[in-house]
């Protein structure tokens, strides 16, 4: 970093400092891409009744309302000679992180009964969603505080690319442990190895990515950052409460946050009933104990990451979209999303095999670990 080149109040930063601000969020994104895509197959593995996920899944928007608002004022008034304002907040968070992520496929191992099993993993569930929203809101806040205005859009396409990068490693982990030989069944109650060793690997990228950020990111100390910022020295801005801000704010605002409110309502489902639609659709099973219920598993991972590749294909070219033609491109996105959303809920047709309800045996026994007969009509 050169101090003494200055763009905009805060100094221009090199490449690589830029690419060590984020590179922590990949193990980040693994794990909580693991969550969304292997969460509610772990949950009704472990014996959870479908209609029930979506008070378990509630714990996710829930840990993110009130964890990362916090996280941020707080570490806003936090200063750890050598540590730094955000880096001690993501260690405490990855480290909270490690051990739940850790937990939480072996709940099962303890031989507790069913009500103990789920009701233990709901707990690790949300130990682990706020440990996960620890670690994300001082990525977010790293590049506020260390990256100038002309520099922060590209800051933020790095940190988006980590974040992708990280999704689709964490979607296909159950997916390539299937392909190595690793079972994707288990007994009643168990969860299989395909899915454990997935976590077990987000744990090993989690711990090694946040080592990389806190060894190579040196925040700025305090009066430097209140220089950079044009702060008094106490380092505050005038505040708003937060009904004046909702109140001065544009419309554009209100308009993506309805738009914003709905989508995700779709993308819960999506969530927590994936490996379900698949796993009845396409292998007609419902039963969580079956092979064709966990192929669907492995299934659902791997759409999940074409979903995060789809995103940095969208996101490049929304890039090149004039501003004028921006809801033309969100409205004709939303009503693809709507009809992607509604074919998944009454296709039975495989994309990889092209074959209706029961898609070929020999190449499912292949690709994801299907006894010969478990497709039979």
């Amino acid at each position: 970093m050169n101090n003494n080149e200055k763009t905009q109040g805060l100094p221009k930063l090199s490449i690589a400092a830029i690419w060590f601000l984020s590179f922590g969020i990949l193990g980040v994104q693994m794990s909580f891409g693991l969550m969304n895509s292997q969460l509610g197959r772990i949950f009704q593995t472990l014996g959870t009744s479908p209609s029930l996920l979506g008070l378990l899944f509630i714990i996710l928007p829930i840990a993110g309302l009130f964890v990362q608002p916090l996280v941020g004022g707080w570490s806003d008034r936090t200063w750890i000679p050598k540590w730094g304002r955000r880096i001690p907040y993501l260690i405490v968070g990855t480290i909270a992180a490690a051990i739940t992520l850790f937990l939480l496929p072996n709940v099962g191992d303890f031989g507790w009964p069913s009500v103990v099993t789920i009701s233990l993993a709901a707990v690790i569930t949300l130990v682990l969603m706020v440990a996960f929203n620890m670690c994300v809101q001082p990525y977010k806040m790293l590049i506020g505080d260390m990256v100038n205005q002309r520099q922060s859009g590209f800051a933020y396409s790095i940190q988006s690319f980590f974040l992708n990068i990280g999704s689709v490693l964490a979607c296909l982990s159950p997916w390539l442990f299937t392909e190595i030989g690793v079972s994707n069944t288990a007994s009643k109650g168990m969860v299989p190895n395909s899915v454990i060793f997935s976590f077990y690997v987000a744990v090993v990228v989690l711990i090694f990515c946040t080592i990389v950020t806190v060894l190579k990111v040196d925040e700025y100390p305090p009066k430097q950052f209140n220089d950079y910022h044009g702060l008094e020295q106490n380092g505050k801005r005038a505040k708003k409460s937060t009904w004046m801000l909702l109140k001065d704010a544009p419309r554009v605002f209100w308009v993506v946050s309805i738009i914003q409110l709905f989508a995700y309502i779709g993308f819960a489902y999506m969530w927590m009933y994936g490996t379900s639609i698949i796993a009845k659709n396409v292998f007609n099973t419902t039963d969580p104990m079956s092979s064709g219920y966990q192929a669907g598993g492995n299934l659902f991972g791997i759409l999940s990451a074409v979903y995060a590749l789809a995103a940095v294909v969208v996101s490049l070219v929304l890039a090149r979209i004039p501003q004028r033609k921006y809801k033309l491109f969100f409205s004709i996105s939303l009503v693809i999303g709507g009809m992607g959303f509604l074919m998944s809920a009454l296709s039975h047709t495989t994309f990889f095999t092209g074959n209706c309800v029961y898609p070929d045996r020999r190449w499912l026994g292949r690709n994801f670990g299907l006894s010969v007969d478990v497709c039979d009509p």
